[in-house]
């Protein structure tokens, strides 16, 4: 497991900037450092942090004069030792599995970079953001025309939906410009993105980026101001392209390349009643099942891991373009490792026989399941999908290490003994109770 530094500059963050901390110091990946630089607050931000950095060996608090949010991140650089590098901004925070998962694609698809989908978070509303369609790699050529496509979205100019290798970083000096106020991150990433070879697209959303209604951009940018700072990029910009085709490409390329000039972004709004946008109240539910009070609730432990489960076979489900039921179905049918009717799917997937069988149909659709001869006057169905065998038994070990962190092997053993009792117990008296029914 390669170590990630992950870098948060701070400045009057005394309201987010803990958030933002537990957030990346509770992420499933354990093998990363964070960073936090103070640049010059004038709250108590610099004595959160301390007290951050106390409670965990893993935190390094930096404090600094005032010079910017991109001399806070050079700072950064500067003392960073993992093998990756992340950003991430106090107002902000990370989805649970963000390190693990750009970690595992960086390291799965051998990119030197790799880039991923985002949340949108506008007044507790919620929306998912990507500006490319599939996951998968892509070259530096074939990225930079996705890119021309919508040069203005925030998934392209801004370095927290991404992993950066830090040798790439070190070797050619990469740093943020720090005379200038707009779009420094946009340049450093096509500053980086010159000694790319191969970018992976990973399908997952890794970023909670949060709205602050009344901040500087809020307040300063309209299309007149946007335009007059974009003219400081364009030379970059267009020394990328230049850089990445050959002439000819590059001559057929320049209309749109300029085009960036009046390019809006497409990927900032959350709105309210949009498709695919959500409320942000997940946390205020799962705060019932918190047991504080000592009011322990019999099916908590058995609701919270369902949930694990589910959020760990959503993310699976989003790089390959399906739904949670299916891959559900995948799950339960690759465990199994025989077939097995619809019956048997409803019970333990926990989904209902319409669910199952609408499942199932896509599935076999997919070639990822095979109808089996009929046995018993029913029809069968069984596993066919090894390209996705592995990853399935991956969430497994995901969600092992969440719930038995910290546990001793003994530990373990006896629980598992424990577990299989108690399951023997339930059927015993469910199976049982069918009996008199029947």
């Amino acid at each position: 497991m390669e170590k990630v530094s992950v870098i948060v500059p701070v400045y009057n963050g005394e309201k987010s900037v803990k958030r933002c901390a537990d957030s990346i110091l509770n992420q499933d990946y354990p093998e990363l450092e964070l960073i936090l630089v103070d640049d010059g607050s004038r709250d108590r931000s610099w004595e959160i942090m301390q007290g951050l950095a106390a409670a965990d060996s893993r935190v390094k608090a930096i404090h600094q004069e005032n010079g910017g949010v991109s001399s806070a991140r050079n700072r950064a650089l500067n003392e960073a030792g993992g093998t990756y590098v992340q950003f991430a901004d106090v107002d902000d925070w990370l989805p649970m599995d963000a390190t693990k998962l750009l970690a595992r694609e960086m390291e799965a698809r051998s990119a030197e970079l790799v880039v991923g989908d985002f949340y949108r978070v506008v007044d507790g509303n919620v929306s998912e953001k990507g500006s490319i369609e599939t996951g998968g790699t892509l070259s530096l050529q074939q990225y930079a025309n996705e890119m021309m496509l919508a040069p203005a979205d925030l998934y392209y100019g801004v370095l927290w939906n991404k992993l950066y290798r830090r040798d790439i970083i070190a070797r050619y000096g990469i740093r943020m410009d720090e005379n200038i106020s707009y779009s420094e991150d946009m340049i450093f990433n096509l500053e980086y993105l010159l000694h790319v070879r191969s970018v992976a697209i990973l399908k997952a959303p890794v970023y909670y980026y949060q709205y602050t209604r009344g901040s500087l951009v809020d307040q300063s940018l309209n299309l007149s101001s946007t335009v007059k700072m974009k003219k400081n990029v364009i030379g970059y910009y267009n020394e990328f392209f230049r850089k990445t085709f050959d002439a000819p490409a590059y001559q057929e390329r320049l209309p749109v390349i300029y085009g960036y000039l009046l390019a809006v972004s497409h990927d900032s709004l959350a709105l309210p009643f949009a498709p695919g946008t959500k409320k942000l109240d997940e946390g205020e539910a799962l705060s019932a099942l918190s047991g504080e009070g000592g009011t322990g609730f019999p099916m908590r432990s058995a609701i919270l891991e369902a949930r694990l489960l589910g959020r760990y076979m959503e993310t699976l489900g989003r790089r390959h373009g399906m739904d949670e039921a299916r891959i559900r179905l995948l799950y339960c049918m690759e465990k199994l490792k025989e077939p097995c009717g619809v019956e048997r799917l409803c019970l333990l997937t926990g989904m209902g026989k319409p669910a199952v069988i609408v499942g199932l149909a896509r599935l076999l659709a997919d070639g990822l399941v095979r109808r089996e001869a009929p046995l018993g006057g029913k029809e069968h169905f069984s596993f066919r999908a090894p390209e996705l065998g592995e990853e399935l038994r991956q969430l497994d070990r995901d969600l092992d290490a969440v719930c038995f962190a910290g546990f001793t092997e003994e530990e373990l053993r006896q629980y598992r003994g424990m577990e299989e009792r108690i399951g023997s117990s339930i059927l015993r008296r469910l199976q049982a109770e069918t009996a008199k029914g029947s």
